[in-house]
């Protein structure tokens, strides 16, 4: 009998514009036994959106419906491996054991304004995320929601950063659950 490999669920965070999305498709591109899920995705296609924030131009997402959706459909699947779960925020998902890593995305104000100025963010919401990115609230929520041993950060300016993470990334997930030898 022959065992298929497991693979570790993990998330990638960041601020809006750091380049989650991206990382996560060019992971499912290399490695076909990955799932990429984008929380905004999901919870606009189910409809766990509570409200609209005006101030912040954002929908408020229903934190417990989120939750729950991937317990059932992933979580409580003995066969859930190799999810990669695309959000900003760490916090949305509960440390439940079946996350096996954090990945926060970082880049520079000055990349980081510019992608925002080039998908059209407005002045408010764009300088809301800099400041978020400034002082690290996705990097420190992820560090307060899970064991710090599980978050790693990885700057993503460039395309050369891009590659780098792939690579890295890749090879975390291989090693996996041996990757303690990478640190």
């Amino acid at each position: 009998m022959t065992s298929k490999k497991q693979y570790p669920n993990i998330m990638i965070c960041g601020t809006h514009g750091v380049g989650k999305s991206h990382l996560c498709q060019q992971l499912c591109s290399s490695n076909s036994s990955l799932k990429h899920i984008d929380i905004t995705d999901l919870a606009k296609q189910h409809k766990y959106l509570l409200d609209y924030d005006d101030e912040n131009q954002c929908n408020i997402l229903d934190d417990d419906a989120i939750g729950d959706y991937l317990d059932d459909q992933y979580f409580q699947k003995s066969s859930s491996s190799g999810l990669l779960i695309d959000f900003h925020s760490a916090g949305i998902i509960p440390d439940n054991n079946q996350i096996h890593a954090i990945f926060v995305l970082r880049c520079n104000s000055n990349t980081l304004s510019d992608r925002l100025k080039a998908r059209n963010y407005p002045k408010n919401k764009l300088e809301y995320i800099l400041q978020s990115e400034t002082f690290q609230l996705c990097l420190n929520e992820a560090r307060e929601a899970f064991d710090e041993a599980m978050v790693y950060e990885l700057q993503n300016d460039s395309e050369d950063d891009l590659k780098n993470n792939l690579e890295y990334l890749l090879k975390w997930i291989d090693q996996w659950p041996f990757n303690t030898m990478m640190e």
